[in-house]
Order: structure tokens, then sequence, then C-alpha cells
């Protein structure tokens, strides 16, 4: 079965004449597609309000934890400058920990960033062809029109109203049915999955070795602008 979008490229790409011809009822193949497009587009939106919540919890987390890190970083220079190697070494302990924290929290976030960007620019894609339609079925209409105005014994039905209703409660419940299962498809996998998978890293231990170095490196920063003050 094609896809919303499959069908809508068919929709659109189509020559106003040709189309018109193969279709006994045009006005009503592009009012079902836009019916089910809103559907999927209903769905799939559904499914992106708690994953954008996600998405900002997640970001939030991940520039508390920076913050944090930049905090104790901070001590640990201020501890040292005043010659408290003790109250540096666990200020940098500390930051060392959050660091690591920080990588893990970087990785949930993009896992729940990247899933969201691509829901957004599939409900983008689907909003952008629905507005297709509506222009190829405003081309329509002005085609039977110019058809009618050169029909001097006939009477060609503009059906110009059908693209302002739906076609019913069946028909709306089986594009509800459908979008649903679109959306389902489009996602290609559960969003949440990973993220339940995904837990925060426990900070590792800090060995000794690793905070000698860090407050190496420090005492050297501290040492170098001083000398670049002098």
């Amino acid at each position: 079965m094609a896809t919303i979008m499959e069908r809508i490229r068919t929709i659109v790409q189509s020559e106003v004449s040709d189309f018109v011809e193969k279709h006994e009822d045009p006005d009503k193949v592009i009012n079902q597609t836009i019916a089910d497009a809103m559907v999927t587009f209903t769905n799939l939106r559904k499914e992106l309000e708690p994953l954008q919540a996600n998405e900002r919890q997640a970001r939030e987390r991940l520039d508390s934890l920076t913050n944090e890190a930049n905090r104790w970083h901070a001590v640990a220079r201020k501890a040292l400058a005043a010659g408290n190697e003790a109250d540096a070494r666990t200020a940098l302990s500390r930051e060392q920990d959050l660091k690591e924290r920080i990588t893990s929290q970087q990785s949930l976030y993009q896992q729940v960033h990247e899933v969201a960007n691509t829901l957004r620019s599939r409900l983008a894609e689907i909003e952008d062809g629905i507005n297709q339609l509506q222009s190829q079925a405003a081309r329509i209409r002005g085609k039977k029109a110019s058809a009618k105005a050169a029909d001097t014994t006939g009477d060609v039905s503009e059906g110009a109203e059908a693209l302002d209703r739906l076609e019913g409660k069946a028909d709306w419940d089986l594009a509800e049915a459908e979008g649903a299962a679109e959306a389902r498809r489009m996602l290609e996998e559960d969003p949440f999955e990973a993220l339940r998978k995904t837990s925060e890293a426990q900070p590792s231990p800090q060995t000794s070795a690793k905070v000698d170095d860090l407050l190496a490196e420090l005492r050297e920063q501290i040492e170098t602008e001083e000398d670049d003050d002098d």
C-alpha cells in the first residue's frame, strides 16, 4: 500500500487534464487524500509532543550538569591559587565525576533530539504536501470551470464543495485507522525504546593519579597566567 507521501506526490505531479480524465471523481480522490494526510499529521504530532518534552528535559539536565562542573572547576582554581591543595583536589574530583555524567547525558540528549528532528521533518513534509494538494485542487476546479463555460450543451459539475467537507464518518474512521498505522510506519521504531534502554551512567571512581594530573594541569595554567601578568 502506498504511503501518504507517495499518494500526495502522485497527485501533485500529475497533469491536471490527465488526472481529471483518469478519475471519475477527482475532487473525491484529492479530498480523501487530504483527509488521510491530516490524520497522519495529527498522529505524528501526538507522538512528537511527549518526545519534545523529553528533549527539553534532557537539554536542561545537560546544561545543569555543565554549569555544576564549571562551578567546581572555579572552586578548584580558587583553592589552588590560595595554596589550598586539599580542597582543590576535592573540587577537581567533583568536576571529573560531573564530566563523566555530562558525557552520558549528552548521548541521551542526542538520541532524543535526533528522533524529534526526524518527526519534525516528516510533519513539515506532510504539511507541505497538504498545501500542494490544495493547490492542485484549485487547478482542477479552474479546469472544470473552463470546461463548463465552453460546454453549451452539457452541465459539467464543478464539485468544488467536495474539498470543504469530509467523506462522512465511515470514511473518516477508516482514514483515522490508516493514518495511525501510517504514523507507526513512519516512526519505524519506538522513539522511546532507546530512551528506556539508556540510563544515566554512574560516575566512575576517580583515581588519585587522575586527580594528580588535573591538579598539575590547573597549577600550570595558573602559573602561566601569573607569568603573563608580570
